[in-house]
């Protein structure tokens, strides 16, 4: 009791008055200053801990976390390599996909087969006698880590490589012209589809309405040429097939809004209401009305060709500046000169080409009825039901589809997009074979049916995801693509909790190493991918780097406290012989200026995080800021995504909250210490 009384009377003493405005000045500076480093601190940390979050979910999402890979001793085994030399497997080696669902681990048949050859590698078997199965063995490990492991999924993968060749058709830019066409080339992985994989979805692009766009146009197409090295002609596909294409495609995407793709838009005379006038412009050619151009808005028409245009019944009439009114063509065109766009209300009953639009023209309602041709989709709703047969939709655990032209769906990184590749382009992937007098070549006819975000990783980059039948087609011929196998097979294992794979590899090593299998396989974390682990490991340090920086800025800045504090000492040395001669103990004394230190850190602390959390939620609008001051982008999107992460870290707020206390006490220890040395006697003698 007697050190809270104590207590209490230094506060009342030892606080700044107002007559005392250095030492509040100062106190103000300090406190302002460490809440500056304490948001800037923060405002890193998060960003940064966000962006590497960010970039581990895209590498473990399609790279899994933890990779079994077969070592060079399963394919030396016998059980690997007895697979060329029976007659059960084709004579042809098999791959992980292939070995699970074998009936045998042990093909050989020695009635049938020939007599194995000198030196062949010898038989792995078990207790009992059997061979050895390296791969159902490992599954079974996995099924039961599973019950320990809800949250697990795995899944065989296979990686081969191929010639990919698109055909980029597009619409003309111009009447006249009814199409353009180019080609992509790229020498390509090929990776099977990680369709098991749980975030998978998370990567996937959502279709915009310029892919809808370009799947309308190619659906009235023939696909007969797509798949030749240049066809110099592009066929049109058969009307009732057109218009089946397009009916599925509108089942899974409902259109919005439209405008025209050409400028000078025809307004069908159908369009106009009853007896309301349009304001126009008149063309003439030898004296007779060639066109009328009617603008967007009212009072535009200051030509003194102006006219007033209005439909009445079947018949078209026009009012001149003078007053002359007359009867036109219902044929004559009358021409939009500016874009216009469309509201759409839906499709006609009979024909799922035409849509039911309407729109205003100089304040007027005008409906109708138009087909898609020459038309422009703007605005449009997808569907991504899993039971739909739309080209964009995954459908999960199932394969990558193939449509009525038996093209396989492929799924391309989003780079592709800057080479001007669409969803719904077409092409092939090519690929050789050796024959017994030539190397063939192979086209595997394909479609794109999406995009995914690989991340920054460089193996993504130019990665195909397909079916895992076209990997293992493709590796399992001659392909003039040899890629190690020790790479190009392996078992893929995701889990919710990063943090846990190394308990995991530990768990497994120790599951195969019991079977006597842990010479086969090869576990591995995300932390040693060799495509990502330099990278990784520069942006740790650079994190601990910008970590140690703060410490010291957090420790200049605090340094401020031992400022305020002295100049408060001095200023209070009278106060300070009053209360010791009062008895307060020298712990009062000390504890009151060091409380002082840890107040100013704590308050610091509060303000610095606040501003944190509102730089944070406006983190676009100053990057947006940032992107127009340089006249470029602050961030590029490649590495840091469409936008910046915006979260809090709890990790940042543990260490500020720790640190920035701690530091401002230590900093209050030196003036306390001085005025705890203090002896009455001598401050009294002065004053």
């Amino acid at each position: 009791m007697r050190s809270v009384f104590e207590l209490s009377v230094a506060l009342r003493y030892l606080i700044p008055r107002k007559k005392q405005l250095s030492v509040s000045l100062i106190a103000l500076l300090s406190v302002t200053v460490i809440s500056l480093v304490v948001w800037l601190v923060l405002v890193f940390l998060s960003v940064t801990e966000g962006i590497e979050r960010g970039w581990l979910q895209k590498l473990t999402t399609l790279n899994a976390p933890l990779r079994l890979m077969p070592t060079e001793e399963y394919y030396s085994s016998y059980y690997y390599q007895i697979d060329e030399l029976s007659s059960n497997s084709e004579y042809t080696p098999k791959n992980i996909a292939e070995k699970i669902k074998a009936k045998t681990s042990d093909p050989y048949n020695p009635d049938v087969d020939g007599e194995l050859p000198p030196h062949f590698s010898t038989k792995d078997v078990s207790a009992d006698g059997s061979l050895k199965d390296p791969v159902k063995e490992l599954f079974a490990i996995l099924s039961d880590l599973k019950q320990m492991r809800p949250d697990l999924a795995y899944q065989d993968f296979e990686l081969s490589g191929a010639l990919m060749r698109l055909q980029l058709l597009r619409p003309s830019n111009s009447h006249h012209q009814e199409s353009r066409q180019a080609y992509l080339t790229q020498v390509s992985y090929i990776a099977s589809l990680p369709s098991t994989c749980p975030g998978l979805s998370n990567l996937l692009l959502e279709p915009s309405e310029k892919d809808l766009n370009n799947l309308i146009y190619l659906s009235n197409h023939s696909t007969d040429l797509s798949r030749q090295d240049s066809p110099m002609l592009t066929l049109k596909a058969d009307r009732a097939v057109a218009q089946e294409r397009i009916q599925e495609l509108l089942q899974h995407a409902h259109i919005k809004r439209v405008k025209p793709r050409y400028p000078l838009w025809q307004i069908p005379v159908a369009f106009l209401p009853e007896n309301q006038p349009l304001e126009g412009i008149a063309h003439y050619r030898n004296q007779k009305i060639s066109r009328i151009d009617i603008p967007l808005e009212k009072g535009k028409t200051f030509d003194k060709n102006g006219v007033k245009i209005w439909k009445n019944g079947m018949d078209l009439f026009l009012e001149s500046r003078t007053g002359q009114s007359q009867k036109v063509s219902p044929n004559t065109p009358l021409l939009t000169e500016e874009p216009i766009c469309f509201d759409v209300e839906g499709t006609s009953a009979n024909d799922y080409l035409l849509l039911k639009v309407k729109t205003a023209l100089q304040g007027i309602a005008l409906k109708g009825e138009m087909s898609l041709d020459g038309l422009e989709i703007t605005q449009a709703e997808f569907s991504t039901k899993k039971d739909g047969n739309a080209p964009w939709i995954v459908k999960g655990d199932q394969a990558l589809p193939v449509n009525s032209e038996r093209e396989i769906g492929v799924l391309l990184t989003k780079s592709y997009l800057d080479s001007g590749v669409m969803l719904g382009d077409r092409g092939y992937l090519s690929y050789s074979s050796t024959t017994s007098s030539a190397l063939q070549e192979h086209r595997l006819p394909i479609f794109v049916m999406g995009f995914y975000d690989p991340g920054i990783f460089s193996v993504g980059n130019k990665c195909i995801l397909a079916p895992p039948l076209v990997p293992q087609t493709i590796n399992a011929s001659s392909s003039s693509f040899n890629l190690d196998k020790t790479q190009s097979n392996g078992v893929l294992v995701w889990f919710n909790d990063l943090s846990a794979a190394e308990k995991i590899k530990q768990q497994l090593q120790s599951a195969l190493s019991d079977r006597g299998l842990a010479h086969y396989w090869k576990v591995t974390t995300f932390h040693d991918y060799d495509f990502a682990k330099d990278l990784m490991q520069q942006f740790q340090s650079d994190k601990y780097l910008f970590a140690m920086v703060g410490i010291i800025i957090l420790i200049v800045a605090c340094c401020n406290i031992i400022s305020m504090l002295v100049l408060l000492v001095n200023d209070k040395k009278r106060e300070i012989g009053i209360l010791q001669a009062m008895g307060a103990s020298r712990f009062s004394i000390a504890a009151i200026f060091g409380a002082c230190g840890m107040t100013m850190g704590i308050l610091s602390s509060i303000l610095g995080t606040a501003a944190a959390l509102y730089t944070l939620h406006h983190i676009d609008f100053i990057v947006q800021l940032l992107s127009y001051m340089q006249g470029h982008d602050a961030f590029s999107s490649t590495f840091f995504g469409k936008s910046l992460p915006n979260e809090l870290s709890r990790n940042a707020v543990a260490f500020i909250s720790i640190a920035t206390p701690i530091l401002s006490l230590l900093a209050g220890l030196i003036p306390a210490i001085k005025a705890c040395r203090l002896r009455p006697s001598e401050i009294l003698r002065s004053e």
